[in-house]
């Protein structure tokens, strides 16, 4: 019965195992519960980010369905010094997308990319537009236009610039 005696003999004990069962069905309880938050989380963001692509699946389609409002070209959608009476919805529907896409994805640098490149085509009504005044929408999507608005306005003042530069030389 040497072998007994040895502290290897002790892992086939039930004694040895029933004493150590707690510690083991803690640390199998606590593994599950990593995967478990792992698993929550990643189902989340990937239900944000569906979400996105959700709203800017209809905004594409809106796009689709007034190719004229979608490229913002200004001779197209003002005649005789009058908007059309649809543009302005479109700019808010138009909006109101970015501001769910930016809600539900915040931390994705290439909506705000996608969104500013958008905004840029329709600045020359945006920069005369009520809502944008008045602080109806969310702080990320103002952001994100008050930079496209402002790149538009620092483009705008290098071409003064550049042109008042030739016709001074």
């Amino acid at each position: 019965m040497i072998c007994l005696d040895t502290n290897i003999a002790q892992l086939l004990t039930f004694d040895f195992w029933d004493k150590r069962a707690d510690i083991f069905m803690m640390t199998i309880a606590g593994i599950a519960l990593a995967f478990t938050v792992a698993q929550l989380r990643s189902g989340r963001r990937e239900s944000r980010r569906a979400t996105a692509y959700s709203a800017y699946q209809e905004y594409l389609k809106l796009c689709f369905e007034n190719p004229d409002f979608a490229y913002g070209d200004q001779s197209t959608i003002k005649k005789n010094g009058k908007t059309n009476p649809k543009y302005p919805w479109f700019v808010s529907q138009m909006l109101f997308t970015f501001e769910q896409v930016l809600e539900s994805d915040k931390s994705d640098n290439e909506w705000k990319t996608a969104i500013k490149s958008q905004l840029k085509m329709h600045k020359w009504y945006l920069k005369t537009s009520n809502s944008i005044e008045r602080p109806e929408w969310r702080p990320e999507l103002m952001a994100v236009l008050n930079e496209a608005l402002k790149d538009t306005r620092e483009q705008h003042q290098e071409e003064r610039l550049t042109t008042t530069e030739q016709v001074t030389d």
